[in-house]
């Protein structure tokens, strides 16, 4: 098996061994049998919780993404702001705690060491994706003069095939290229043998591309863009090259693993904290909703997750118990008449939407991500927004974008519009950002 299929477990993996490691053997080296409790009880108690924070560093600066031209210097200085950062966490923890019997010099030491072998690291990482850097496929779609240009660029491009184009109406064929016909995504990649799409960007085709965004995004296919200058003006892009040629990443498939362990780590970790920290305004939400109106303390009611699987979450209740009984199902408002006064103070607070950290301990929600809507508004949505399926392809969130950014009144589609601009840029660092603005 392939270092670039193990990479996302094993390259974290080894950053925590030589983050630790470079304590012990510094400890051992400056003690060794001589070692007291209190010299190393600070860093034993806590060696998870500062491993931990090392690795959401290391994440939100980026040091996990794919970079094969990265030297042993490129990472010594990128390493820089992630080592600053560590010392001043790991520093203000030791402070708090009052652990004052942590060396000081086995701290300095200890940075110098993770610095040095965590750039070396990293820079067999980048030679050994050199070195595996497997050919990418590339099935083409775009108008007769846009491929013609590309294939002219075709010497200057690394490790990459072109396979073919997908056959457009009206458009004259450029000879010695093979074509496909339209027609299912997973047929047209079986039948070309290509793993990668490549759109060459024109006004022309625009709708023509978003079908076959929706159907990529859907099956979980890598999606890449050659801009146009209208593209390049109008949009901020982050560029991905292969040899000279500029290029877009759109979609790139599934989420990594590394991914989703961080993520899955921060929704674990945020969670519990935050259920501890806001504890006494739960306590008042509850007195304060049983003095004012009766009913049930929660309100639990059916939402559509991850792959478009129903689920149950849990709010603190607004509105009356019979708020829906003649007007049926329909979207929360501001100053909705339908609440009761605690209701709505609670709604205006956010409070009601905390009990739902309880579905982010199970798994069912994230911190982050698209609102999760009720299976009767999404059925509508389905059949009158185009692309509304792709908030399916990750977790619900208790907040996001849309949360942030919009209001009650802001419209379906606008909302995904939010959504699909966090789907597209999801991200360690993006959950953070939103996170603190909420």
């Amino acid at each position: 098996m392939s270092w670039r299929r193990l990479r996302s477990i094993l390259l974290p993996l080894g950053d925590a061994l030589i983050f630790n490691l470079a304590f012990l053997g510094i400890f051992w080296a400056r003690y060794g049998a001589e070692l007291s409790a209190t010299n190393f009880d600070p860093y034993a108690r806590f060696f998870w919780l500062y491993t931990i924070g090392y690795l959401l560093l290391m994440a939100v600066f980026g040091l996990y993404e794919e970079e094969r031209k990265f030297t042993l210097i490129d990472y010594l200085l990128v390493l820089v702001p992630v080592i600053a950062g560590f010392i001043v966490l790991q520093l203000t923890f030791i402070f708090i705690i009052r652990e004052f019997g942590f060396p000081r010099l086995v701290l300095i030491e200890s940075y110098l060491l993770i610095w040095l072998f965590t750039a070396a690291w990293h820079a067999w990482d980048s030679a050994a994706l050199r070195r595996t850097a497997r050919t990418r496929n590339l099935l083409l779609l775009g108008k007769q003069g846009d491929l013609q240009s590309f294939l002219q660029q075709s010497r200057a491009l690394e490790k990459t095939l072109v396979v073919g184009a997908l056959r457009l109406p009206g458009e004259p064929p450029l000879p010695g290229l093979p074509y496909f016909e339209e027609g299912p995504l997973e047929t047209v990649l079986r039948a070309s043998k290509a793993d990668e799409l490549l759109l060459l960007s024109s006004p022309d085709l625009a709708s023509r591309m978003m079908e076959v965004l929706l159907a990529a995004k859907e099956k979980g296919v890598p999606v890449s863009l050659v801009p146009s200058l209208y593209d390049m003006l109008a949009n901020p892009v982050t560029f991905d090259r292969t040899g000279d040629v500029p290029m877009v990443e759109v979609w790139r498939g599934q989420a990594r693993v590394v991914e989703r362990f961080l993520k899955r780590t921060l929704d674990l970790c945020a969670s519990i904290l935050l259920l501890v920290l806001f504890s006494p305004f739960m306590l008042i939400a509850v007195l304060g909703i049983k003095l004012s109106s009766p009913g049930p303390l929660f309100f639990q009611q059916e939402r559509v997750g991850l792959g478009g699987k129903p689920f149950l979450t849990t709010k603190f209740r607004t509105m009356r118990p019979d708020a829906e009984r003649e007007s049926g199902p329909c979207f929360a408002q501001e100053n909705d008449p339908r609440t009761f006064a605690v209701g709505r103070l609670l709604r205006k607070l956010r409070i009601d939407e905390l009990p739902q950290l309880w579905n982010v301990l199970k798994g069912e929600m994230s911190l982050v991500g698209p609102r999760p809507e009720r299976p009767v508004f999404v059925e509508q949505f389905l059949k009158e927004i185009s692309g509304y399926g792709l908030r399916f392809l990750v977790k619900p969130g208790m907040t996001g974008m849309a949360q942030i950014y919009g209001t009650y009144e802001t419209t379906p589609e606008n909302k995904l519009r939010y959504d699909l601009s966090y789907i597209r840029s999801q991200s360690l660092r993006t959950d953070l950002r939103l996170l603190f603005l909420t």
